[in-house]
């Protein structure tokens, strides 16, 4: 099965964006990096290794990525795609008929299949394996020192085509729920220890 590997928070300004999540949320977050030319992050750690991505195009002319990312903030934070780790990169590649891409910067490196996007989700693969990871985002996890501890995403809610969706995103280890509309992802719930918050 397929397993939910992060959701990307596109925000306006990082600083602003980690203070109001500890504020309003309680939770803590690592720095980050810069996985693509124009776009800084920070991570706000779930349940490991799940997290949570905050992006912000710090360079809206560097890169497309960038570009887009800045389009999209424009009225405010919300909610820009998610990220699925597959069983077999290679296998869903070839069941697609498209070709992963490498990439990486000083967070990582990394194969993806689908473009990291609004419309629909993205497959990644690492270049460590999940388990391996396990000890990493657990040391993450204490370091972000969260006043309200967050756990597992407990539903994805998406916009679009859900049979098309179905298709693209395989088995996957999150209840997926279909709102109808333009293809987006449009809330996650994440369980914590004051209950379920929903981030849009």
């Amino acid at each position: 099965m397929n397993s939910l590997d992060h959701v990307l928070l596109g925000v306006r300004d990082l600083k602003a964006a980690t203070d109001r999540i500890r504020r309003e949320w309680g939770w803590g977050t690592v720095p980050g990096g810069s996985p693509v030319p124009g776009v800084t992050n920070a991570v706000v750690p779930l349940e490991p290794p799940l997290y949570l991505e905050l992006v912000a195009a710090t360079e809206p002319g560097a890169s497309a990525a960038a570009a887009g990312l800045a389009a999209l903030t424009t009225g405010g934070d919300r909610l820009f795609t998610w990220a699925i780790e597959p069983d077999d990169l290679d296998t869903r590649a070839a069941a697609f008929g498209v070709e992963p891409l490498s990439g990486g910067g000083n967070t990582g490196r990394w194969r993806l299949l689908g473009e990291v996007e609004p419309e629909r989700p993205f497959f990644i693969e690492y270049d460590v394996a999940r388990t391996d990871r396990l000890e990493g985002w657990q040391r993450a996890y204490t370091q972000a020192s969260h006043d309200c501890t967050p756990g597992r995403v407990t539903y994805l809610e998406l916009g679009g085509d859900e049979s098309s969706l179905r298709e693209w995103v395989g088995d996957i280890d999150v209840p997926l729920r279909f709102a109808g509309g333009e293809p987006r992802l449009a809330a996650a719930g994440i369980a914590t220890s004051q209950g379920e918050i929903v981030v849009r």
